[in-house]
């Protein structure tokens, strides 16, 4: 068999109401250039109503208790066959005929492409990899294309529940480790994710960032500016709606 292109992984727990926009937006892509694998935490609102209605779509799915979000992405990619891997949360949705604008300019070069996401407030939010990301994640998810052989030796830390795939970026920029820009958006997001739980998010980049930078000075002043940072944006969203 030809080895795909492109994995997607989409991870789902009782996401009924927006699971089939997320389906079709994947399959409704040119066929030749992705695999697609639903991981369902053991819904009971009906998504798997949804996931048997395109099974013969997929490349396969598996529905099973799980410990969170983190550990159905990690029985994704054992299962994932494909040269990258993309992530699309059940919320979510690509945008139109997006892969093949990625297939024609993903490099065997880089470890990790990455483009925008536009939230469904009309917001564009860019990905950039730069120093910013020893403060905090800087590259949304549902915006970035991972290689493979990245996940050899590494998978997501489930004791994380929002954060885990920071670790992964920061192992990236910390082994300067090549990369690339897509200039496109990728995917459609909701707006207010789980990442957007301000306490949880610095508990989590604070304690994933003591693993790579080691001096204890500079992880209390990256923590105190990320906290001053958080605080700026919660009175913004207070003030603004």
């Amino acid at each position: 068999m030809i080895r795909p292109l492109i994995s997607i992984i989409t991870v789902v727990y009782n996401a009924q109401s927006t699971l089939e926009a997320t389906i079709k937006s994947v399959i409704g892509q040119r066929r030749e250039f992705f695999e697609y694998w639903i991981i369902d935490g053991g819904s009971n609102d009906g998504s798997l109503k949804v996931i048997h209605k395109y099974e013969h779509q997929l490349a396969g799915w598996i529905s099973e208790p799980d410990q969170g979000i983190y550990d159905a992405m990690n029985k994704g990619i054992d299962k994932a066959s494909g040269e990258w891997l993309y992530f699309l949360g059940a919320d979510d949705t690509l945008i139109p005929n997006v892969l093949d604008q990625v297939a024609s300019q993903l490099s065997d070069k880089c470890v990790m492409a990455h483009g925008d996401v536009l939230f469904d407030n009309g917001r564009r939010v860019p990905s950039f990899l730069s120093s910013r990301i020893l403060m905090q994640n800087t590259i949304h998810h549902q915006g970035a294309f991972y290689r493979k052989n990245l996940f050899t030796d590494f998978r997501y830390n489930t004791q994380f529940r929002i954060l885990s795939d920071y670790e992964l970026n920061l192992k990236i920029y910390r082994q300067n480790l090549p990369v690339q820009r897509l200039p496109m958006v990728i995917a459609r997001c909701q707006e207010g994710g789980a990442s957007s739980n301000f306490s949880m998010s610095l508990r989590e980049t604070n304690a994933i960032r003591s693993f790579y930078v080691g001096n204890k000075i500079v992880n209390k002043s990256l923590s105190l500016l990320l906290n001053l940072y958080y605080m700026q944006k919660q009175f913004r969203n207070h003030l603004f709606k």
